[in-house]
This record gives structure tokens, sequence and C-alpha cells, in this order.
């Protein structure tokens, strides 16, 4: 069962990313922007098929390597989830480290094509965008969040009757393999993490109301539907993704607190079906929505219209290898993502720096404690 879930993972994440320049805006390939005259080139497509085969080639031979070890060794399950929790990480390191390169060769195809040159760089703005939003309401987020506040204050209540030594982490099939002395940080540090992780994901929920938009200005109709959708189902995708951690992370401390609810089938069944939440919600947007709503079929197919030679405003240099965004010109905490389909922050502003390391800190300073 460990094997499998393991290989699941591992098999879903060589697939994604090998696929993930397919799901990516047109305009933007390896991190570099390309006008949409050209975003059909041989020379990109090329390119993408080529990340898409080594990907998919190198992570396939890795997965059968694996595979292999584990039927062949039969290892013990501490060693295998070391092993398989390895092998991941060196797939993503394999796709990251060939996207650098493709970035690179990006960038060199791009200063000698010159395909900028003789377009005119054009900022589309729609000054309706943020009353056309439509978001999930902040409530929908704030209420596991109260129900992590009332197991916070259940769990003290019922402090007295807790057993000595409180489970804090959990093995791969659900049972707990690592336990801390009773105190009242102990006893609350699973429902405190969990609300850190709430709160992300409202703060994610919330910053994505403010993102700058980038439009077509060959297309401004369906970019700017596409635009809402992809902002819609973001903010789907995280209260899903809410709900699910707290699910799972709530029985886990409720079982600590009344061990007779504890079942192995329940504890096995929960993190597989987190997992498989958790993998088809983002494989779901992955392929429906896009990045940036681009796979979205929102009308009929809009006829080009305004100057052939205008372009959107090729904002390149905020792009750090295409993926860190660094624009002190820009208000917006979150943007989109420019490899892999999602948000990333400006790093520029110091909210998103407290984004990313304040849940950091504060996690690691539980953890400290416990």
């Amino acid at each position: 069962m460990i094997l499998l879930l393991f290989g699941f993972i591992l098999l879903f994440i060589t697939i994604l990313q090998a696929y993930i320049p397919r799901f990516l805006k047109p305009t933007i390939v390896f991190g570099v922007n390309v006008p949409e005259q050209h975003e059909k080139d041989k020379e990109i497509l090329q390119l993408k098929n080529r990340y898409t085969a080594v990907v998919l080639f190198g992570g396939l031979v890795i997965f059968a390597g694996y595979i292999a070890w584990a039927l062949l060794q039969n290892p013990q399950e501490e060693v295998l989830a070391l092993v398989s929790v390895g092998i991941q990480i060196g797939v993503l390191f394999l796709s990251v480290a060939y996207y650098f390169i493709m970035h690179t060769k990006m960038k060199k195809l791009k200063e000698k094509r010159r395909w900028f040159s003789d377009k005119n760089e054009v900022k589309v703005v729609d000054l309706g965008f943020q009353e056309k939003l439509q978001l999930l309401p902040r409530i929908l987020f704030i209420i596991p969040m109260i129900v992590s506040i009332g197991l916070i204050f259940y769990t003290l209540i019922k402090y007295p009757q807790m057993p000595d030594m409180i489970p804090t982490h959990w093995g791969p099939t659900g049972e707990a393999d690592a336990f801390s002395e009773k105190s009242y940080l102990t006893v609350i540090s699973l429902p405190l993490i969990l609300l850190i992780m709430q709160v992300m994901f409202l703060f994610t929920s919330e910053g994505i109301k403010m993102s700058g938009t980038s439009i077509s200005p060959q297309r401004k109709k369906t970019s700017v539907k596409q635009q809402l959708a992809f902002r819609k189902y973001s903010s789907w995708l995280s209260f899903v993704m809410s709900v699910g951690v707290t699910l799972l992370m709530g029985y886990l401390h409720l079982q600590t607190i009344h061990p007779e609810i504890t079942s192995s089938l329940v504890m096995i069944a929960l993190p597989i079906g987190f997992l498989v939440l958790a993998f088809a919600s983002v494989a779901i947007f992955t392929v429906k929505v896009g990045q940036g709503g681009s796979r979205l079929k929102v009308g009929e197919e809009e006829v080009v219209a305004g100057n052939p030679h205008s372009t959107s405003v090729d904002d390149d240099r905020f792009w750090k290898g295409g993926i860190f965004y660094i624009n002190k010109d820009d208000p917006s905490v979150f943007v989109e993502k420019r490899f892999g389909v999602g948000w990333s922050v400006n790093f520029a502003r110091p909210l998103a720096w407290l984004f990313i390391l304040g849940p950091i800190v504060l996690i690691i300073g539980i953890s400290f404690l416990l």
C-alpha cells in the first residue's frame, strides 16, 4: 500500500512536470515573454516538445528504477518513505534544472529574433475588473479557522483527561510515530499549525483580488474573461485545500483526545483520501483552467482586433530566471506564475516576505518548543 502511494505521487509529479509547458499561456515560454504573433513559431514548439520528452523520459526511468528497487529490496517502511521523498525531490530537481536550460535557450532565441523590436508594447487596463470578480466570500475561509479555534478551546478543557504522551507526528500508514510529553503547548500544537495554514489559504484568496492583470491587447474580451475565471477557480482551489487539510488534521487531533474514535482503516483512508483530493484538484485546475485561464473556453473565438503590431508589455526584466518576480513599482503581492500553474509573490513587497517567512517561522517555532 505504501509503495503504491509513493509510486503514484512520483508518477503524478513526473507527468505534471513534463507537460507543464502545455498548460501555460502560449505567450509565456519557459518564463520568457513572447509576442502573440510568434507563440507558435517552429523553434518554440520544438523547445516545448524537447522539454516534455526529456523530463518525461528521465522521470519514467527513475520511476522504474524506484519500483524495481522497492520490490527487490523490500525495505522497511521508514527507509522506503525516506528514499521515496528523496526521489520525488530528485525528479523535481531534474525538471527545474532542465527548465533553466530551456529558459536560457529561449532568452537567446528572443534576443536573436528581436521579436519586440517592431512591436508597440501596450498595457491594457480594465477599470471595472475588481467589480467583476466572483471569488468565494471571506466567511467560507473563516469557518475552518473557527473550527480550529474551537478545537484549541475544547482541547484545553479536556487537558486533564489527555494522556501523558501526545502524538506529534504520523507515519505514512497513519500511525503515530513520534510523541512529546503533555503540556499546554503540545496538546494544541496541531490545531495551531492548522490555523496558520488556514490563514495562508485566506490570505491567498484575498491577495489575488488585488493582483495585477495581464490583458491581451489583441483579444481583450477573451483575456478579461479568462483572467476572471482563473481567479475564481483559484479561490475555489484554496477553499478545497483548506477544507481538506482541516478534515485531515482535525481528525488526527481529535483522536488524541478521544482514542476510542481511532480506527486503523480511517487512519489509512483519510491521508490517502486527502492526497487524492489534493492531486485531483491540482490536476483538474491545471488541465482545465491552465495558467491565467488560458485553457478555458469563455465563449466564441474572439476576432483579433486592434493594431496587429501591438503586443503586451515585455516585463521580462522583472522576472529573475522567469521564476522570481521583483518589481517595487507593482503594488501587487500576488502575481501569476510564469512556470507552473498558480500564484507566486512579488518579492519586492514586504508583505510577500511576511507571507512566506511568517508561517515558516511560526511552525518551526512551535515544533522546536515541543
